[in-house]
């Protein structure tokens, strides 16, 4: 259902990487994680690795990934949107 994933990564956007937290609250690394309801079903998202288990407290790190692509976009590139967000997505898995 997870998958581990090096958040900061190595990338050629500074804007992007601002964006995506290495460590979360907990001081773990933020885990890729794949939406499972109605209303965000497969949607990728950024989380704590206590997201959504028993026992275990979570500390609240919750960020969607399409979210934190289109704020690391400049305003002027947003017309490649759909390249750079597939690209994107693919470093990100």
């Amino acid at each position: 259902m997870a998958s581990t994933s090096n958040a900061a990564g190595s990338s050629n956007n500074p804007r992007l990487e601002a964006r995506l937290p290495e460590w979360c609250a907990c001081e773990s690394r933020p885990v890729l994680w794949w939406s499972g309801t109605d209303s965000n079903p497969g949607r990728p998202f950024l989380g704590c690795p206590n997201y959504n288990t028993v026992g275990k407290k979570w500390c609240g790190l919750f960020m969607w990934v399409d979210k934190i692509l289109e704020d690391a976009m400049p305003c002027d590139d947003r017309t490649r949107h759909l390249v750079d967000d597939e690209e994107w997505k693919m470093k990100m898995a």
